[in-house]
């Protein structure tokens, strides 16, 4: 009976979206305010769910990463590959798929443009540094201030002159690519390398997934960056969508009760 009023209570914040009040939960879950606030409490002390502006009760991050464990690599790489493909056409630059993995993220699937196409530049796939890679940095922005905390006072490596490891800049940072949509990395990996890419965010507002540009610094001037992160907000956006028509989130949450 517990756990079932726990699961009643997670399930109700997965379908509201943009999370719930005490008072809230019980009408909806017929559990009496007094039980509703020590089920909370409860679910708030293991990191299954936190408490945000307004008394509102949103996913933990706890859970969160749970839930997105069934979302297997490729079921999000067979539904981005039309977008990625058509993007890397039109650009005539190479777009990919990264999704957080613990404390970094990694580069999961790639398209590059058609053999008509000019040369262009591959990433390669594997993990990228959440200070310094334009697709980590955008999911980081994006995550909660406990996550954020860990990454600016972590020992962070300098990869290039232009990367960086000060906490100010980047707590600063991360604030500027949640205001303008998309992040840029301008040579902080790799001298003569640029990146782009904007974050996959869910309906409970979770970032996991960003989808990414990279080329030349010849090819990707201030004018390109901002034209291609554009897009890229554009078609995360329409990912987000066609992942959320799958009733990923219910469904996950769901199969962790039976």
């Amino acid at each position: 009976m517990y756990l079932d009023k726990l699961f009643n209570i997670l399930e109700c914040v997965v379908k509201s979206g943009n999370g719930l009040t005490v008072t809230n939960i019980s009408e909806i879950t017929n559990i009496p305010k007094p039980s509703c606030y020590k089920l909370i409490n409860d679910l708030i002390k293991n990191n299954l769910l936190i408490k945000q502006n307004k008394n509102k009760f949103i996913l933990g991050e706890r859970l969160k990463q749970i839930v997105r464990l069934d979302l297997q690599d490729i079921d999000v790489k067979f539904i981005s590959k039309p977008l990625l493909q058509n993007a890397a056409d039109n650009f005539g630059v190479t777009f990919f798929l990264s999704r957080l993995r613990d404390q970094g993220v990694e580069i999961i699937y790639v398209e590059t443009p058609n053999k008509g196409q000019i040369s262009y530049l591959h990433p390669g796939h594997g993990f990228r540094p959440l200070h310094a890679c334009s697709c980590a940095k955008v999911i980081a922005a994006h995550a909660s201030n406990d996550f954020q905390l860990n990454i600016i006072h972590s020992r962070l490596k300098s990869y290039t002159r232009n990367t960086r490891v000060n906490p100010s800049l980047i707590k600063t940072e991360f604030k500027k690519i949640r205001a303008k949509g998309y992040a840029e990395c301008i040579e902080e990996i790799d001298i003569g390398i640029c990146s782009v890419a904007a974050p996959v965010i869910m309906k409970d507002a979770s970032t996991f997934l960003s989808l990414g540009a990279t080329g030349p610094l010849r090819i990707f001037s201030n004018k390109f960056r901002e034209k291609i992160g554009d897009y890229l907000i554009e078609i995360s956006n329409e990912l987000g969508s066609m992942l959320e028509n799958k009733n990923i989130w219910t469904k996950n949450l769901n199969s962790l009760a039976i």
